[in-house]
């Protein structure tokens, strides 16, 4: 039920201009190999060719770990490696190199390698750094298919779906529901098929004795120790059917069987039941008429949650004190402070976008003392673009991460939600409620 790379290749080279042609052969034909594309393999090996020469010029002669590894529907490029100085800040989607200072100069090449793939991971471990590039395979949209009527099963049974199946129960929920309850990769029916060939989803779909779907469940992992599921979708059955609670029943005995500590739904359908579950908080979303619709969270453990140890800025302190009461949590509760210590002068954000839904999600990568001018500006582009749900995640966990608590509060952010154990520790949910940053 969760993804395991099983195919992976390592290359260890010095970081010198001469190994360039060396690196970037590597990067390339492992993600062939791999089963991608030549154009994404392409991207891939371009964003390598300029972070491997940004290396040379800020390490030079050091050593520097490569590993290429299969995650079954994308490729990620991994680099382990020590930097005398390492500046992301051109990965910001929000950046403008100068051109006329060499600092900018250098920042292009990174700019370009950022822009080539889809995400980025930065870890600082054991004195070094670790840079995660991710590239996904490509795949056609959602296309325009003959969708049959939907007809109230009279009988049916819950079963894992076929390729095929899966494929077909993606374009019935697409057909059905509003993208604010659908997963973003559902965009794209053959990547769902590809996630849950990989283990990176798993399904369930109700069907008749003819093979007709009447409704279907998907659910993955957030984290290590909690699933996020997708749903109920029903097409055209009644609340008394009972097929809801069958589908909801099969995914909570198939995550009882693993390691998960708990069940969350951030963007329930109707059909869902409700009682079932606890409400964790709730978030708004923008629907194609122009209104705004508030989603409650749910959420179920799945065993006892004995309780661990979290960070919090004094700013959002009582909010969690209050969630935690409520929800009955266990924390441990430790205060971030500022002690006159140095640190980056920079911030780095990445931002996974939902666009058909109108959300755009903010993950921190990199805390700096620039931190309220980054988001300020992230905002200010997000809204130039029409994007009305802008959140940003925060994982309670990792202290640093709750040092952007000040800049987020005043760019027009509130705490909304805690989600348990989604990352190192907790995530709390932040959502900007302002047409724009505060001065």
């Amino acid at each position: 039920m969760q993804t395991h790379h099983t195919q992976e290749v390592t290359l260890s080279v010095q970081a010198e201009l001469r190994f360039l042609p060396v690196a970037t052969w590597f990067v390339e034909k492992s993600a062939i190999a791999f089963g991608m594309e030549e154009p994404e393999a392409l991207s891939l090996m371009l964003a390598t060719e300029e972070l491997f020469a940004y290396l040379c010029r800020v390490n030079a002669s050091g050593h520097l770990l490569m590993r290429c590894r299969s995650g079954g529907y994308y490729v990620e490029q991994e680099f382990v490696f020590h930097a005398d100085y390492f500046n992301m800040k051109a990965f910001n989607i929000t950046t403008v190199p100068d051109l006329d200072e060499q600092g900018g100069i250098d920042e292009t090449g990174l700019l370009i390698a950022s822009r080539m793939v889809d995400r980025f991971q930065l870890f600082e471990e054991d004195g070094g750094l670790r840079l995660v590039l991710t590239k996904e395979k490509a795949y056609p949209e959602s296309a325009e298919i003959v969708i049959p009527l939907a007809m109230p099963l009279k009988e049916f049974v819950v079963k894992v779906p076929g390729p095929e199946e899966l494929k077909f129960f993606v374009h019935l929920v697409n057909h059905h529901y509003a993208p604010q309850v659908v997963p973003l990769s559902f965009n794209f029916p053959g990547k769902v098929a590809d996630m849950a060939a990989c283990g990176a989803c798993c399904a369930a779909i109700a069907v008749d004795v003819a093979g007709r779907i009447g409704g279907g469940i998907v659910w993955r992992w957030e984290g290590s120790k909690l699933v996020e599921f997708y749903g109920p979708y029903l097409f055209n059955q009644s609340r008394e059917s009972g097929m809801a609670e069958a589908l909801v029943d099969r995914c909570l005995s198939a995550t009882a069987r693993t390691k998960a500590i708990g069940l969350i739904n951030r963007y329930p359908t109707a059909e869902l039941p409700i009682e079932y579950f606890e409400p964790l908080g709730s978030l708004t979303s923008r629907m194609e008429d122009g209104s705004e619709l508030a989603f409650s969270a749910y959420f179920r453990h799945l065993e006892e949650d004995l309780g661990s140890t979290v960070w919090a800025h004094s700013l959002i302190e009582n909010f969690l004190v209050d969630q935690y009461r409520r929800l009955f949590f266990a924390r441990e509760i430790r205060q971030v402070r500022d002690e006159g210590e140095s640190g980056s002068p920079f911030s780095v954000l990445s931002a996974e976008f939902d666009r058909s839904a109108g959300r755009v999600t903010l993950h921190p990568i990199w805390w700096g003392k620039d931190s309220r001018e980054t988001l300020s500006a992230y905002v200010d582009t997000l809204r130039n673009e029409g994007l009305a749900g802008i959140f940003f995640e925060m994982d309670v966990g990792t202290s640093w991460q709750c040092r952007f608590a000040p800049a987020l509060l005043q760019t027009g952010f509130e705490p909304r939600l805690v989600i348990p154990h989604a990352g190192t520790g907790d995530i709390v949910v932040f959502q900007h409620t302002t047409g724009k940053s505060v001065p």
